[in-house]
């Protein structure tokens, strides 16, 4: 796990904001993909989170080869399903990346984003990605204070009103790559 990484998803799941997490795991459709490993490596995952009291509402994950598929980011189909399927309005969400696809996903649903340092994460993308970046972030922690403080500006942090901003996590920010 990224130092902070689960604390900040904690801060999350503390304001009320569902988070998702959203990857491409296209090794998974190759010869020695297996399943059975990217369980457990899930699972390790959200026993990592609970220890900090985090925890995911929902995760997508795309196995199939690059250009097979819409749900594979760049592309929007995991977004849309999660928005189909937990109800939330995508043009109210922030894709948090580290990638151009990432930010590419997000931009295409009309969603904020907001982009990951590449000297602090695994990343590709690089300048290009920054030009589709409502803002930039050194880290986790760090996009999540941009988060809370755009809701206080608004005055959303507190309201009951149900989430004002959904954001979508991708894979490269909580787990060490």
């Amino acid at each position: 796990m990224l130092p902070g990484a689960a604390r900040a998803v904690a801060q999350l799941n503390a304001v009320g904001l569902r988070t998702v997490l959203v990857s491409n795991q296209r090794w998974l459709s190759g010869p020695t993909g297996d399943p059975a490993c990217f369980a457990a490596i899930h699972a390790r995952l959200e026993r990592l989170l609970a220890v900090e009291g985090a925890w995911l509402d929902v995760s997508y994950y795309c196995p199939h080869a690059i250009g097979s598929c819409e749900c594979r980011k760049p592309g929007s189909g995991m977004l849309r399903r999660a928005a189909r399927e937990y109800g939330f309005n995508l043009a109210q969400t922030v894709i948090v990346g580290d990638t151009q696809a990432d930010l590419e996903a997000g931009r295409s649903v009309g969603a904020a984003t907001i982009l990951l340092r590449a000297d602090n994460v695994n990343s590709t993308g690089g300048a290009s990605a920054s030009v589709l970046a409502d803002a930039v972030a050194d880290d986790l922690p760090a996009a999540v204070r941009i988060i809370l403080q755009t809701l206080d500006q608004a005055g959303l942090r507190h309201a009951k009103v149900g989430p004002a901003v959904m954001p979508v996590i991708s894979a490269g920010l909580v787990l060490q790559q």
